[in-house]
């Protein structure tokens, strides 16, 4: 899950809930992850414009096993991250929050939402791949009780990412 710049560092008290997205909703993912993605200038421009999906790219990886979370406030889609069950466990990626919703309890929505979901799938693990040094990131994998596994690698040219993951409970 990449956390871009979506760490809660102030909660306003208010609680979100993370659900399921379908392929209904895929006009608004795509236009968050435009939004949020196209932005995140501390990423590689083409691994930004990869993340910034279109709708059908986002039906069609519905279609083919992905899921999609995301966080609904007043009926706009403020938050959104993408997972996958494999043979290691949960995998969340393309974490997104629109700018003026973060730190208002989205992500921790997520993140909850993200454990919940392998929990319910018998996975034994959650993980992720943040980058390299990206402090709001770490804080993110700290607070949720995520841990480094292996060493940081190069997911794409000249951006090292590390993996974290964290246990979940049966």
């Amino acid at each position: 899950m990449y956390v871009c710049c979506a760490v809660d560092v102030v909660n306003t008290g208010e609680k979100h809930r993370a659900i399921k997205l379908s392929r209904e909703d895929a006009k608004d993912t795509s236009a968050l992850y435009k939004e949020v993605w196209l932005d995140a200038y501390e990423y590689p421009k083409e691994w930004r414009e990869k993340r910034a999906m279109r709708k059908d790219e986002i039906k069609k990886e519905i279609d083919s096993g992905y899921f999609f979370f995301g966080v609904r406030i007043n009926g706009k889609l403020v938050g959104v991250y993408k997972a996958s069950i494999t043979e290691r466990g949960c995998f969340g990626e393309q974490q997104a929050v629109l700018p003026e919703y973060r730190d208002q309890g989205v992500a921790s929505a997520m993140y909850e939402q993200f454990y919940e979901f392998a929990r319910a799938n018998k996975c034994k693990v959650n993980y992720v791949n943040i980058l390299a040094g990206n402090e709001p990131c770490e804080r993110a994998m700290e607070k949720y009780n995520f841990y480094k596994t292996g060493e940081p690698w190069e997911q794409s040219k000249g951006m090292l990412v590390q993996t974290y993951e964290r246990k979940v409970d049966s």
